[in-house]
Order: C-alpha cells, then structure tokens, then sequence
C-alpha cells in the first residue's frame, strides 16, 4: 500500500497500458485485487494497531546436561539405509539480479545488481507458478519410476518444508493420496526449515527400522510468493523440489549413511532470526542477517568439531575422509568467510546457489543433483552435508552419494531457461488474485 503523500510519480504521466506494451525501463504500479488478506492488510493500517511486543524477560539457553552424540548409523541400526534415487524439480521461471533490483520498493535502499552477487555469491534464482504440491508431486513421481519401485511398495512418506500453506491435510498426506497410495505407515511433514534433509534423512532410517520397506523422503519449497519486498528475502530465496527414495539396504550391505546429527535452540534472537509470516512485514518473511550469521557459525564449528572427533576407516578421523562438501545454499559469501574460520578450504565445497538462490530444505538435494551433472560427482563419493537455519536448527548428514541415483530432470510445463531476448522481468510470477489479463501493480517491473 502506497499512502498517497507518499506517491513519488506525476499522476498526469500516469496511462493505463496491456501488459503486452510495457516496455522493460517501464514503472508500473500493481493495485492487489481486495483478497481477504488485502482487506485484514487495510484494516490494520486504518486501525494504527502495533504488533504486540515481547514482554518476558530475556531466557538465558542452558547447554544440554550433556552433549549430544553424532548417530553412527551402522551401529545403532539393525536396517542400513540405502539411497536408490534422487530427482528434482527446478522454478521453471529465472530471476536475475536486475529483475529482483526493478521488483522492489520504491523505499528500499539502493543495491546494484552486481552489490548482491558480492553480498550473496547469488546471480539468479528460480521462481515457479506451479503449486507447491505439484512441485512435490512431479518430483516423488520421478524418484519412485527412477528406484525402479512401485508406489505399493512406499512405506512412509515424509515432507520436509518451511513453505506449505497446506495444513489439513497435511503436503503429505496430500501427497501420498495423489501417489495413490492406501495406506502408509505414517505420513508426516517436517518443519525444519534449511536443516530439512538432514532431519528429513533422520526420520527415514528410523522409519525404515518399523516398515522395512521404501520411504520417500520430499524436500520442497516455494518462496516466490512470501518474499514480499524486504531486501533480505527477496534477495536469497527460490523455489524447487527435490525427492529421494530411501530403501532397505541388502542384508550384510553397509548402507549409505555413515552419520546422522541434528540440533535445534539457541539464544532467542538466533531462533527468532527468520521469521514467516511475519506480522510486521504483512506476513512476509523476514531475515536477520548477523544473527542468521551467529547461528550458522555456531553450528558449523560444532559440525567440524564432532567430525573432527570420529574416528574414520582408514584415517585419524572421519573428517579427513570426507570426498566433498555440499552445504545448505544460504549465502555463498557468508558460508566460504565461516569455512574458511573453520579450517576448511573453498576447493572442498560445492555450491550451485549462484544459479539457484536458497531453496532452504531443498538445497542440498538440488546441489548434490548439480553436483553430479558438473562432473563434480562422478562416482561413488563420500559427502558431508551440513543444513542451518530458520529456528536456530542444524544438522548434517555423512554419506555415500553414488551418480546413478539421479533421475533425469524434471522440467515443468515444458518452461526452461528464460527464453533470449525476453523482457527482464516478465517471467516473474504474477501477484496472487490476478490473471494474464489484469495490470500488475508492482513497483517497478
């Protein structure tokens, strides 16, 4: 909502045009059609009402009575876990850097396109118009054919998002109707942000202990349309989908996975530091940079120290044997100052985050996925894959990730790289409520 002694244009320059005049240097103005939040949205500006404020003393967060130790999965595992297919699912839509500059608020501070690569590592993200539900869907069905199994087969089915507007049912309940499967042992979905594999992969070995049978393991999520106009966010987020069929291991195999850890807590303003919906952003999601970055240095020092305290097969410890690093995508530049800080070297890790954005829990999937179509990955390889984020969580995975598990890509709608010579922005999705035909108000297109 822009207050009208707030307009910054001459009102006698402004016309009214089909989206098929604007032209690329163009500003345009988008009125939202009044939705149900539109109108709560004006209610609360008419109203002058102030979010309530915390008002509890601060907590001081108590370290645990004592530590707790990496899962050795081998050993406290009677069933191995054992990956037999990776697929995913990109945002079908590419948002450069100048689309996201010509897309933000007439008051949001000056940035260059080339200021957030710097900021970033991030030149582009993928943004989609499809449902959050067909990304997953789309994916699962590629991960199922890719295994070789048939859905009967599927024991659970675990959804790890941070993005689902889907409640009841649940994204995967949904999602185990649409597979059309009867029945599954349980059907649950995980919120833990960017840390999703990591619990996500969790979840599935202890399943797999109950079922004995497959379990499809989705990593979704769609931000293009919770971003909102604050730098933060709308600088880093994208949306995709990635799904991994986690099976029984054959009887004497050792399985994939080495090690499994998880972790959640902090001071407040490390758990409070990614906020959605945020009330005081119209509901948008918000980022806190420094203290983002305080829980990220947190964790990764934690990481390195407990790898750096197993033992390996052949070595003095499991950290030495560790072939690559794929980390959660968050910020390129943050991640290679906090490695570096932890005695790692940029060479060790791999990013896809300049071509992708921060896909939250889908963003180690989709790397280890680019990571084998770069030839990064070109055979059975052991990797650490390290997840921090929204809500002070953690965790990582060690383990084996073989090429032959991914599936060919799945492409949406038949949409792939942005046409050549297309507008800068007109693959951007279009506002919630309006149709091909409507004049987006948005400021700057």
């Amino acid at each position: 909502m822009v207050l009208h002694n707030q307009y910054p244009w001459d009102r006698s320059k402004t016309e009214l045009r089909p989206a098929s005049e604007i032209g690329d240097d163009d500003i345009v103005i988008a009125f939202h059609p009044r939705t149900r939040e539109v109108s709560a949205f004006l209610d609360r500006v008419r109203a002058g009402r102030v979010p309530a404020q915390r008002t509890a003393s601060p907590v001081v967060p108590k370290a645990p009575v004592r530590p707790f130790p990496p899962v050795k999965v081998r050993e406290a595992f009677t069933v191995q876990p054992k990956l037999e297919a990776l697929a995913i699912v990109r945002g079908e839509l590419v948002c450069d850097n100048s689309d996201v500059v010509r897309n933000t608020s007439f008051s949001w501070s000056p940035m260059s396109a080339a200021e957030i690569s710097a900021k970033t590592g991030i030149d582009q993200r993928r943004y989609t118009r499809h449902d959050i539900g067909e990304l997953a869907l789309e994916a699962a069905k590629a991960a199922i054919a890719h295994s070789g199994r048939s859905t009967d087969e599927i024991g659970a089915v675990l959804v790890a998002t941070c993005t689902s507007d889907r409640l009841i049912p649940s994204l995967s309940t949904w999602l185990s109707g649409e597979l059309g499967l009867l029945q599954t042992h349980c059907s649950a979905d995980i919120v833990a942000a960017c840390a999703g594999l990591p619990y996500g992969l969790a979840e599935a070995v202890r399943q797999l202990q109950e079922v004995e049978r497959p379990v499809l393991l989705v990593c979704v999520e769609k931000f293009s349309d919770k971003i909102g106009s604050v730098r933060t966010s709308r600088m880093i987020f994208g949306d995709g989908a990635a799904a991994i069929v986690v099976a029984p291991a054959a009887e004497g195999s050792a399985g994939d996975v080495d090690i499994l850890q998880t972790y959640a807590g902090g001071p407040p303003e490390q758990v409070n530091s990614i906020i959605w919906p945020n009330p005081e952003f119209d509901n948008d999601i918000t980022v806190y940079g420094p203290e983002v970055k305080a829980l990220v240095a947190r964790y990764l020092a934690q990481m390195i120290g407990e790898l750096g305290e197993l033992p390996g097969d052949t070595s003095d410890t499991l950290l030495e044997e560790i072939d690559l690093i794929v980390p959660h995508q968050a910020n390129k530049t943050m991640i290679l100052q906090l490695a570096d800080k932890a005695g790692l070297s940029a060479d060790q890790l791999y990013f896809d985050i300049e071509t992708m954005g921060n896909v939250s829990a889908a963003s180690i999937p989709i790397a280890l996925f680019d990571a084998v179509r770069d030839k990064v990955i070109t055979a059975p390889m052991r990797v650490f894959a390290p997840g921090f984020g929204a809500g002070a969580v953690g965790g990582y995975a060690v383990m084996t990730v073989d090429p032959s598990i991914v599936a060919p890509e799945v492409v949406l709608g038949g949409v792939g790289e942005r046409p050549a010579g297309s507008p800068d922005a007109a693959d951007l999705p279009p506002i919630p409520g309006t149709t091909s035909d409507d004049v987006h108000v948005a400021f700057g297109v």
